[in-house]
């Protein structure tokens, strides 16, 4: 989890300097005058702290917050690197209009904080981790994501369109969000009428109950990674489905991880003995 979530700062910074420095650039809209979107926070960040004017803050969170991911990724100074990590994370969403994928970031990098405190993030990637970290942490992350859930369905149920069934027939008609035509999925009302109920149903009761049965973990985490994945390929949603899958490998075991790393050792050996039997010269 460590290193995925370090890698992922860097993605995830190096994507939002443009926005960055759209806001709060030398030629961006403070910078020139003009009325900031939404009230800004009370809470101090490096933008106010430092300046609210400048391209040199701007770059400066973007680096410090990728510097902190690729810290965190090699495993040193685990308990001060996601301080730092979350530092630049609420900066940049505390200030900055987010939606609700940013706001999951800033809830991952509180809870890496205190797994780092607590000394559970491991050791540096060029050491062996021998023995078992306490599960608190981790359990954190897990009822996080359980949280994200059932509460978004439970949100979803306030709306006329989610429980009457045809929240997904509006969103497969328009063409602004999505990365291809998809409307004349709108021609089938029962499928989008399906997909909506499915939703709520994954939402508020299947992921947040069978997630904690072994026997259903793997299923559904396997029925959460598909449905991400299509929503990600279809529509124009960025942030959430990412951060939301970094949720997920909480809830991966050991032996889950060693059966992975074996089943994909498998695979490359195979294709290796398969690039090498097609490379041998043909002899009759």
């Amino acid at each position: 989890m460590r290193m995925s979530y370090g890698a992922y700062l860097i993605f995830y910074f190096w994507n939002l300097q443009p926005v960055m420095e759209m806001f709060f650039g030398t030629s961006g809209l403070v910078a020139l005058g003009g009325r900031f979107p939404q009230q800004p926070s009370p809470v101090p960040t490096i933008f106010t702290i430092l300046s609210d004017r400048s391209d040199t803050v701007v770059w400066l969170v973007t680096l410090l917050g990728m510097f902190s991911g690729a810290i965190l990724a090699t495993g040193i100074f685990n308990r001060i690197t996601p301080l730092v990590a979350w530092i630049c994370v609420s900066s940049v969403v505390t200030i900055i209009p987010s939606n609700s994928g940013d706001f999951l970031v800033q809830c991952y990098a509180i809870l890496m904080v205190f797994a780092g405190l607590a000394g559970h993030l491991g050791k540096p990637v060029w050491q062996c981790s021998t023995g078992d970290h306490p599960a608190w942490s981790l359990r954190l992350f897990q009822i996080q994501i359980v949280f994200v859930y059932f509460f978004s369905g439970w949100h979803k149920l306030a709306s006329v369109a989610w429980y009457n069934g045809s929240a997904f027939h509006y969103v497969v008609s328009q063409e602004f969000w999505s990365r291809f035509d998809i409307t004349w999925l709108a021609a089938y009302p029962v499928f989008t009428s399906a997909i909506t109920t499915f939703v709520l149903f994954f939402e508020l009761l299947l992921f947040p109950v069978l997630i904690w049965v072994p026997a259903t973990r793997r299923l559904m985490l396997g029925c959460g990674l598909i449905f991400h994945l299509m929503i990600f390929a279809t529509l124009k949603v960025f942030v959430f489905h990412q951060i939301v899958l970094l949720f997920y490998l909480a809830f991966l075991t050991s032996d889950d991880i060693s059966q992975l790393k074996n089943h994909l050792e498998s695979v490359l050996k195979k294709r290796h003995l398969t690039l090498f039997k097609f490379s041998q010269p043909y002899h009759e």
